[in-house]
C-alpha cells in the first residue's frame, strides 16, 4: 500500500494524511471497491429505511447488494494474482505473506469483536437489554479470533456478524499456494477451476439456502469461485484491455446491477452480473485509460475495509438503540438518520486507518522483522 507521508504542522503532532490509491493501475477496481463498501453498508441499513413502508422500491433495490461482496472476492483474487503470482515459492515467504495478511486484517476485526463482547457483557448485567444467544456465542469467540467463524464451526453470524467475510478471505489466502499451482497450469485449468466451482457449489445448496448467501456456514467455499474468477481476469488481462469502451461497460453493469436488483432478478443471475462486472473494471484498468470518475473515487477505496467492519457498530448502537430505541424514528425521520450515519462513516472509518490500523499493522508487520524494512514491505498490499 502506498502511504503519503505525513507532513508535521507546528504545534502538532502529525498531520492527517492524505488518502492515495494503492496503484495507478487499479483505478476501476480501487473505484468498485469504495462503492460496494457504501452498498453493503446500505445493505444491512436497510432494515430502517423502509419502516413505513412508503419505499418498497428502494427496499428491493437493496436486497440484492449482499452480492456485493462475492465482488470483493473476485477483487481480492485479482490483486493477490497481481501482487504474489510466483513470489510464494518459499515456506518462509508464504509465511510472512499470512503475517502481513494477519497485520491487515487482524486489528481492526479483533477490536471490533471485543465492542460486540462489551455489548454482550452490558446485557448479561441487566444495563441494557440486548440479548441474543446466537449472535454473542461464547463458544465462537475462539474461532472469530483464529478467522475460522465462517468454516461452519459456528451456527450463526457471531459478533461483528460482517466479519464472516473476513473469515472467508483468510481461507483463500491460507489456500492460495495451492491456488497459484492451479493458475500455473494455464488459462484453461484456472477456467475449469473457476467455473467448475461454480457449478458444483450452486448444485449443492445448504438446505434451501444456495451458495451464495452462505456466510457462517462455510462462506469460505462461497468465496472460492469469485476469487478464482478474480485470478483468471488477471491471466486474461491481453484479451481484456482490446474490449471497447471498457469503463463505460463497467459502469453500464453497475447500473444494470441496480436496475435488476429492483425488479428482484434471481440472484444467481445477478451473481453472473457480478462477476461481469468485475471483468469490466480488470478490462478498464488494462486497457490504461483512466476515467475522471474513477481517478476520483480510487483513493477513497482505502476506507472500504473499515467501513465494512465498523458499520455493524453503528447500525447497533446509532440505529437500533438511539434511532428506533430511544428517539422511536420512523419514516423520514429514520431515513435522515441513517443518511448521516452513512455519511458520517466515513470520517470514522478515515479515523480508525490512520490512528488504530496502520499502527496497529506497522507493530504485527513488524515483529521480528529488522527495521530497515520499508512501509510497504511491512504492510503488503491492502486488498
Amino acid at each position: 500500500m502506498t502511504i503519503a507521508p505525513a507532513r508535521r504542522i507546528p504545534g502538532t503532532m502529525k498531520a492527517f494524511p492524505a488518502l492515495k490509491p494503492d496503484s495507478d493501475e487499479m483505478l476501476h477496481l480501487d473505484a468498485l471497491r469504495i462503492v460496494g463498501a457504501l452498498m453493503i453498508v446500505v445493505f444491512h441499513f436497510n432494515r430502517f429505511i423502509n419502516l413505513d413502508g412508503r419505499w418498497q422500491l428502494a427496499d428491493d433495490m437493496v436486497k440484492g447488494f449482499s452480492l456485493i461482496v462475492d465482488l470483493f472476492f473476485l477483487i481480492s483474487g485479482y490483486v493477490m494474482a497481481a501482487i504474489y503470482a510466483g513470489r510464494l515459492n518459499s515456506w518462509s515467504r508464504y509465511g510472512t505473506f499470512l503475517k502481513k495478511r494477519v497485520a491487515r486484517l487482524g486489528p481492526l476485526h479483533w477490536a471490533t469483536m471485543l465492542v460486540f463482547v462489551a455489548v454482550w457483557a452490558a446485557g448479561q448485567a441487566g444495563w441494557i437489554a440486548d440479548r441474543d444467544p446466537k449472535r454473542y456465542d461464547l463458544a465462537c469467540i475462539v474461532p472469530n479470533i483464529v478467522f475460522i467463524h465462517a468454516w461452519h464451526v459456528c451456527h450463526a453470524q457471531t459478533w461483528n456478524f460482517a466479519s464472516w467475510a473476513i473469515s472467508a478471505e483468510m481461507g483463500m489466502y491460507l489456500a492460495l499456494p495451492l491456488l497459484f499451482w492451479i493458475t500455473a497450469r494455464g488459462r484453461i485449468l484456472t477456467a475449469v477451476a473457476a467455473f467448475g466451482s461454480l457449478a458444483v457449489l450452486l448444485m449443492n445448496p445448504d438446505g434451501d439456502m444456495p451458495f451464495h448467501q452462505w456466510t457462517w456456514n462455510f462462506g469460505v467455499l462461497r468465496a472460492v469461485p469469485g476469487f478464482l474468477i478474480g485470478m483468471l481476469a488477471f491471466q486474461l488481462r491481453p484479451w481484456l484491455a482490446r474490449l471497447p469502451g471498457a469503463r463505460f461497460w463497467m459502469w453500464g453493469l453497475l447500473a444494470l446491477f441496480l436496475a435488476l436488483s429492483t425488479i428482484r432478478l434471481d440472484r444467481t443471475l445477478l451473481l453472473l452480473v457480478v462477476y461481469a462486472l468485475g471483468m469490466a473494471a480488470v478490462a478498464a484498468d488494462a486497457a490504461g485509460t483512466q476515467g475522471g470518475v474513477s481517478r476520483r473515487l480510487a483513493p477513497w477505496a482505502q476506507l472500504s475495509f473499515s467501513l465494512y467492519l465498523l458499520h455493524p457498530i453503528v447500525l447497533k448502537m446509532g440505529l437500533a438503540w438511539v434511532g428506533l430505541g430511544m428517539w422511536n424514528l420512523n419514516g423520514d425521520a429514520m431515513r435522515a438518520w441513517v443518511l448521516f450515519w452513512v455519511l458520517a462513516l466515513i470520517p470514522i472509518a478515515y479515523l480508525s486507518l490512520v490512528l488504530f490500523e496502520r499502527p496497529a499493522r506497522d507493530w504485527i508487520g513488524g515483529l521480528g522483522q529488522k527495521n530497515t524494512l520499508s512501509q510497504r514491505e511491512r504492510e503488503g498490499p491492502a486488498a
